[in-house]
Formats: C-alpha cells, sequence, structure tokens
C-alpha cells in the first residue's frame, strides 16, 4: 500500500488549559471527512523573553492510503 501525506500548521490564538487550539475539532474532523488520519501532533517552541518558552504553533501530519 502506497501513502500520501500532508502537513497542516496550527497556529495558537486563543488556547485551551490542554494548550490546544479552540478550532482543533473542526480542522481534524475536516480532514477526518477527506480520509486523513492523523499520525503526530509537533508543538513549535518559542523562547520567552524572560528565558522560558511558548507554544507558538502546533503542526499536524496527516497521512491516507494513496488513491
Amino acid at each position: 500500500m502506497k501513502w500520501e501525506f500532508k502537513v497542516y500548521s496550527v497556529h495558537v490564538a486563543k488556547v485551551w488549559s490542554a494548550g490546544l487550539p479552540e478550532n482543533i475539532g473542526e480542522v481534524l474532523d475536516e480532514n477526518g471527512e477527506q480520509g486523513w488520519e492523523l499520525v503526530k501532533v509537533e508543538p513549535i517552541l518559542r523562547k520567552g523573553l524572560l528565558g522560558g518558552s511558548y507554544t507558538d504553533k502546533f503542526v499536524l501530519f496527516f497521512k491516507r492510503p494513496r488513491e
């Protein structure tokens, strides 16, 4: 079986306490309806001014069988 892959970036604006954007369910639903399976979520960290770090965005990795 051959696969195709999709990488999707989600910027953080409003954040849940869990750290994911409020619209993450919509993003997952839309991609799932098109046959995409989420295989990984990677946070992109930025350094803060006081030496800490914060999550700037999330990168979502999807795959689906190639037709």
